[in-house]
């Protein structure tokens, strides 16, 4: 399946970072925006995979080294792409972390208060430095813009043993809003996507076996999705690029889900 497929989009011209776009989710966005024309700045804390996603799109594409935690590199970041393209249009935050080992997949009561940190400060607070720094620039050009926060459905239905992601999650969701309104003012659109359960090389150990049928963690991860598979990473991308298009001109603090229905209820038959 070829998530982009609105060959209406044209970002020639535009100017777009997405950070955490070294790999997954984050590489398909920037993917998806080069293929339609933008001048895209891969932003990433992992530098030899920043640079090689950078290499692989083109010569319209960098890659700029960036924490998302230290506001003096997002600073640099923002600096750099000024430097490189003479301004910025788009911003998409999708840098984020989430637990992945056992003892901190716990109940809250149990939850480590260094992960609860950890998840704070990367997914909110990181996303908040990348969304201030990059509206700075916004408001100074004076042409409006768009800025993009990439939450999950976790920020809109909880899940369990996950409390610092779904907190940092939820709270991008509003964060958003109130951005929005206040920015709606100066022609900036601040928008969200959460997605749901999605293929990535990352994540395809999880859901798929050896021999290529989905495995038994990704069966019962699957039973809550209407659609009855993981989405991929190219359709976050295309909501991504339509939230930023023109296509999207009235739409504003809105969180769009992109998770094949999980999040309608699908698993409760009561």
């Amino acid at each position: 399946m070829n998530g982009y497929r609105h060959n209406k989009y044209n970002f020639e011209g535009k100017v777009v970072i997405v950070t955490g776009s070294a790999e997954g989710i984050g590489y398909s966005i920037a993917k998806g925006f080069y293929q339609h024309g933008a001048m895209v700045v891969i932003a990433d804390i992992q530098k030899e995979r920043g640079l090689k996603a950078a290499s692989s799109l083109g010569d319209r594409a960098c890659f700029v080294e960036c924490d998302i935690v230290d506001v003096n590199s997002v600073d640099n970041l923002v600096n750099e792409t000024i430097a490189r393209f003479g301004k910025l249009d788009i911003m998409i935050n999708n840098a984020g972390i989430n637990t992945t080992a056992s003892h901190e997949r716990v109940p809250f009561y149990e939850y480590p208060e260094s992960t609860w940190e950890k998840l704070i400060k990367v997914d909110l607070t990181g996303t908040f430095n990348c969304c201030k720094r990059s509206c700075v620039e916004l408001l100074k050009q004076g042409n409006g813009g768009v800025i993009i926060n990439v939450a999950s459905v976790a920020g809109v239905v909880a899940l369990r043993l996950q409390i610092g992601f779904v907190a940092a999650k939820a709270a991008i969701i509003r964060m958003t809003e109130a951005m929005a309104i206040e920015l709606a003012g100066s022609q900036i659109r601040v928008n969200c996507i959460s997605p749901g359960s999605t293929l990535t090389q990352a994540t395809e150990k999880l859901f798929y076996s050896e021999d290529g049928s989905f495995s038994k963690d990704a069966e019962r991860l699957l039973s809550f999705i209407p659609a009855g598979r993981p989405g991929l990473s190219e359709e976050i991308a295309s909501a991504v690029m339509y939230l930023s298009s023109d296509e999207a001109s009235y739409i504003n603090g809105h969180n769009l889900v992109v998770d094949g229905g999980w999040t309608s209820g699908f698993n409760r038959d009561f």
